[in-house]
């Protein structure tokens, strides 16, 4: 009988015994919980199983920068000879106007040199520095992206401008750059100032005042809108005001301040406009005018209550919900196996490599089923947002979150609850301007059941089977300002590959304004309303069918009027078939998502086909949501997300086009550093090195369930990538855990059930009914006509 190791459940089980086990004689939990029976055998207190250990085939070529190659870096940056006049970012009275680093990181090896190494005999690629210098105190400022290396330092080791990186400018207009704790100070001086002159009026209308960002008297906070810019030339925000809270995002005031916050020199800063109830002022003695003379018609003041914003358990309980939820445990102990150091992972007949930034996270490499490379690189590109409403604020708002970092806002998870119990958890580490930091447990590893099997068939009286459906999942949750995002990347049994993204957190809500008539969301509150936006994840799917040469199939279901000699009654009829149509170039290479699913969409390699002659490939399969912008004109994102103006992209794979998006392309629309428009030049991608960049998303039609948080039930895109004539059958015939009958084959007078030696623990307590034996011979014959038979019940049972 099999070991039993308590660790994540494959079975889903109740387990409100479990807890009346975990607690001592003579503490039960409550009265409830001492009531329930324990089930026989089930040992609550045998150890959580350790992760399996192993040894990557090769060390990663994909590790971010230690914290060595770090020092020396940043130490060798400082030294005159570079000519970069560096400011330490640690500086207490850091300006704006001072040089100084705004990040480093590994810089993502070139393919072509990665699979020399990995393939072949190659040594690993070497390793180079990317380094974002905030250079404001040139005379023209700007953010310069440079490289340095080879790594470690010596005499080789130099440093250049990253202009092979983006198909824009590495140099990037000051007026676009980010807005960290320099520059954010800078614009807090013009806004305490102007809001400070107006206090009184504040207090009056909406019951805040703001002196400053540090001022104690200060009882709300502000946004800054992005984009910031469009070209560079110039930075005009608007900000939002909000009250201080757990969630001001959905404590909106009915106010709006715009400020032209171009250039360094913050004494040349201005108020542009302010905007009160929809009401326009341009300048803050039209506003005290208007205010003094009562000509100013005062919106209702937004409440100081949260309690509708915070999710503390409220109302009756629910019969039988103080229960321990159903859960999942891995009975048997852990299926895959793991090096941390190198960040590789094994599971069932497949590997692969994970990388780690600060930009977007986890990333994939030279992810292999049974020992053949399906996909190079999957990764994140970006996760953008882009709003509408009838006040300045969200009419322009269009986030790029990967300007804020979706990497280092991935924190530790919750067990139990973000992830199952005793899964395996990885630290994330992200280098900062000179040193790094890491968060704790935010990536976590482990196996599912997937809630079905993954086969099944009965032919009644003669054969029965079931095979057991499972995924070993890496999932991540970063919590981007209001949103929490989750994604699950599972890796199935069969072959297939899946992508799940899932939103909750809070929305970003719009003061209350009956005139609006809900064109951009539901009234929420008495002041607050739901936002309508669109949130778009865009994702590099570098398929390798067997080898870098794969050629797209567009597989169409088609309609066509025929005949045929044994119809003759008929005549003419409407009849399907396929036509199948190969993408020729980058030019045919935007596609939407099928209508009607009566499109297929398969990466194949021709050249490696399978024993039928049919090229064997991967078919990628649309899911829930697989949404795009729906404004391909907006001004917001005129240039800097082409990537997400369509459900799918084909482009031919360079090293130089190693990203659809950039960190500062966020302020950038009109001259983005990376403009994915420009990576279509009718290339040839007929047995060529194809990428297929794919967005899931959802278009958010917010609701009275989006208060306190949002629903990820609900807010929930996914894609998947599955086996197409990869081989001969499908793929899970090599799994031992399955059950199969066969009439003939008994056993004490009952068909034998076969489960290839894989029995259940002996700590799983099981009822009569979850026995194996018996079930062969209660299925019912039914015959439908000659040879034709159905499984099913006895009426009335």
């Amino acid at each position: 009988m099999a070991k039993c190791l308590p660790i994540f459940l494959l079975s889903i089980l109740y387990l409100y015994s479990l807890s009346t086990a975990l607690a001592p004689p003579g503490d039960l939990v409550n009265e409830h919980f001492s009531k329930q029976p324990v089930y026989p055998g089930l040992n609550p207190r045998s150890p959580a199983s350790k992760d399996i250990l192993v040894q990557a085939p090769k060390s990663s070529p994909f590790l971010r920068l230690s914290d060595e190659e770090l020092s020396s870096v940043v130490k060798w940056l400082f030294m005159p000879e570079q000519n970069l006049n560096l400011t330490p970012a640690s500086k207490a009275n850091l300006a704006q106007t001072d040089n100084y680093i705004f990040a480093i990181e590994h810089l993502h090896p070139n393919k072509t040199d990665v699979l020399a190494y990995l393939d072949g005999n190659a040594t690993s690629p070497k390793r180079y520095a990317r380094v974002v210098v905030n250079e404001g105190g040139k005379p023209i400022p700007d953010v310069v992206e440079y490289y340095v290396g080879p790594l470690p330092i010596d005499a080789s080791t130099t440093i250049r401008t990253l202009d092979w990186f983006y198909n824009g400018s590495p140099h990037i207009p000051f007026n676009a750059r980010f807005e960290d704790a320099p520059r954010s100070k800078a614009i807090d001086s013009i806004v305490a100032s102007t809001m400070s002159s107006i206090a009184d009026i504040t207090q009056d209308l909406m019951n805040i005042t703001y002196y400053g960002a540090s001022d104690a008297r200060s009882n709300c906070q502000y946004f800054i809108s992005k984009p910031s810019s469009v070209n560079g030339s110039e930075a005009i925000v608007w900000l939002p005001w909000r009250l201080n809270g757990i969630a001001p995002f959905d404590q909106m005031m009915d106010f709006y301040i715009s400020f032209d916050i171009s250039g360094t020199d913050q004494s040349l800063y201005s108020m542009r406009m302010i905007v009160y109830n929809l009401v326009v002022y341009t300048s803050v003695e039209q506003f005290r005018e208007g205010w003094a003379s009562g000509k100013i018609l005062k919106s209702p003041i937004t409440t100081s209550d949260d309690s509708h914003l915070r999710k503390d358990r409220k109302g009756p309980l629910r019969e039988l919900e103080s229960r321990f939820a159903p859960t999942s445990l891995e009975l048997d102990g852990k299926r895959y196996k793991v090096d941390t150091e190198n960040r590789y992972v094994e599971y069932l007949g497949w590997t692969f490599y994970t990388r780690f930034t600060r930009d977007v996270g986890i990333s994939f490499f030279d992810i292999r089923f049974k020992g053949e490379r399906v996909i190079y690189e999957l990764s994140l590109q970006d996760a953008i947002a882009q709003y509408s409403g009838n006040n300045p604020f969200q009419a322009g708002t269009a986030y790029s979150d990967r300007f804020y970092g979706i990497g280092q806002l991935m924190g530790r998870l919750i067990p139990g609850y973000d992830c199952p119990y005793h899964a395996t958890y990885w630290n994330s580490t992200v280098n900062g301007a000179e040193s790094s930091s890491t968060n704790t447990n935010s990536i976590c590893i482990f196996e599912k059941d997937i809630g079905y099997p993954i086969t099944r068939h009965t032919a009644s009286g003669m054969y029965q089977q079931a095979t057991k459906g499972s995924a070993l999942v890496v999932r991540v949750i970063a919590t981007v300002g209001n949103y929490d995002y989750l994604w699950d990347y599972a890796f199935y049994v069969d072959g297939s590959i899946g992508i799940d993204a899932h939103a909750s957190g809070y929305i970003q809500a719009n003061y209350y304004k009956p005139g609006d008539g809900g064109q951009w969301g539901p009234t929420l509150t008495e002041t607050l309303t739901g936002t309508l936006h669109t949130h778009v994840m865009n994702f590099k799917v570098d398929f390798d069918i067997i080898d870098e040469k794969n050629t797209f199939l567009k597989t169409d279901l088609i309609l066509e009027n025929v005949t045929q000699p044994w119809y003759p009654e008929l005549g003419t009829f409407e009849m399907a078939r396929l036509n199948f149509t190969e993408i020729v170039s980058g030019d045919e290479g935007l596609l939407d998502v099928p209508v009607n699913g009566q499109t297929m969409y398969t990466m194949t390699n021709t050249a490696h086909p399978n024993r039928w002659g049919n090229p064997r490939g991967y078919r990628i399969i649309p899911g829930l949501s697989n949404v795009h912008l729906p404004s391909k004109l907006s001004p917001f994102f005129h240039k800097s997300a082409s990537y997400a103006k369509q459900f799918m992209a084909l482009t031919h794979q360079h090293d130089t086009e190693s990203s659809s998006s950039s960190t500062l392309n966020q302020n950038l629309p009109g001259a983005p550093p990376v403009d994915f428009s420009k990576f279509f030049n009718s290339e040839c991608l007929l047995q060529e090195d194809i990428v297929a960049w794919i967005n899931l998303g959802m278009h958010h039609y917010t609701r009275a369930e989006d208060l306190p948080n949002t629903l990820m039930s609900e807010a929930h895109s996914s894609v998947m990538f599955s086996p197409h004539n990869w081989g001969v059958e499908e793929g899970t015939r090599d799994l031992s855990n399955s059950v199969i009958y066969n009439k003939g084959v008994e056993e004490g007078g009952l068909t034998k059930p076969e489960t290839n030696g894989v029995r259940q623990p002996t700590c799983l307590g099981l009822s009569a009914e979850d026995e194996l034996v018996g079930v062969f011979e209660s299925q019912l014959v039914v015959e439908l006509g000659a040879g034709v038979h159905l499984s099913g019940r006895r009426a009335g049972n």
